[in-house]
């Protein structure tokens, strides 16, 4: 048979229907599938799981048919541990039945931070580099120097801190930073019966520094804290003998009553 003839044979056409028949039903077959296995129609609210626990979670993924991975932990002071910090999708978000959901959760300990060598770079250069480690600066001493505004010393709790230890993320580190005293020589001013405010001040004035401060065992409450007043001070005042600015005072406090005798060394 001619091809020309098979293409108008009633053969060609009924084999022809069978096969756009099967075509169709194939289709609507493989349609149908996909909407049941992607639950078409069946979306529901990514539910918020921030700051619960993950028993919590457990119970809302369960009792929603959803699925929950721990992705990450990260350290927040203000957060408490063991509870989810961050999700993704986020809540609100329109989801399906089996959707896996991410978590971020606070962790219990802090990420440690290796310190990194902040002394022979300006202090600028140093608080820019406690930053980005997530460091905090803190309290800044001048000492006469003649590398002005050039960090001498780090210092972790009152204590040198030497570089590459490793700390807490977000402890605060101090510095010492030295400060060029060719002119403004001043003298040691007295303390004694002063609290701790008004003596940094008058400390500032004069272009001294603060060096440690130490309290008396006695005080035990903030507003004891407060109240303290300053008992002793090192060096003692000298309205004589001239000093270079920078120098730093010792102090040490005592409960506003005076019921503690006690000093701290």
């Amino acid at each position: 048979m001619r091809l020309k003839e098979f293409l108008t044979s009633k053969i060609f056409f009924k084999n022809l229907g069978y096969t756009v028949l099967l075509t169709i039903v194939l289709i609507w077959f493989t349609m149908i599938m996909l909407s049941v296995y992607t639950n078409k129609g069946e979306n529901i609210p990514t539910p918020d799981f921030k700051g619960l626990t993950i028993k919590q979670v457990e119970a809302i993924v369960n009792k929603n048919d959803l699925r929950f991975v721990i992705e990450d932990s990260i350290f927040r002071k203000e957060i408490q541990p063991g509870t989810v910090v961050i999700q993704n999708p986020v809540s609100g978000h329109k989801i399906k039945p089996k959707r896996l959901i991410y978590l971020t959760i606070a962790s219990f300990l802090p990420e440690q931070v290796e310190v990194p060598k902040l002394t022979d770079i300006s202090l600028r250069q140093a608080r820019v580099l406690l930053e980005s480690k997530g460091f905090a600066l803190g309290e800044i001493v001048l000492r006469p120097s003649e590398f002005d505004d050039l960090v001498l010393e780090q210092k972790y709790m009152g204590q040198t801190v030497q570089p590459g230890l490793r700390l807490d993320n977000g402890s605060t580190i101090g510095l010492v930073v030295g400060k060029n005293m060719k002119d403004g020589e001043t003298t040691i001013p007295d303390l004694t019966g002063l609290t701790l405010p008004v003596a940094k001040k008058i400390l500032s004035v004069r272009s001294l520094s603060t060096g440690s401060v130490n309290y008396d065992t006695a005080i035990l409450t903030s507003e004891d804290t407060l109240n303290a007043i300053i008992g002793k001070q090192i060096p003692q005042s000298d309205s004589t003998t001239l000093v270079a600015p920078g120098l730093s005072i010792d102090l040490w406090l005592y409960r506003k009553t005076g019921t503690s005798n006690s000093e701290i060394y």
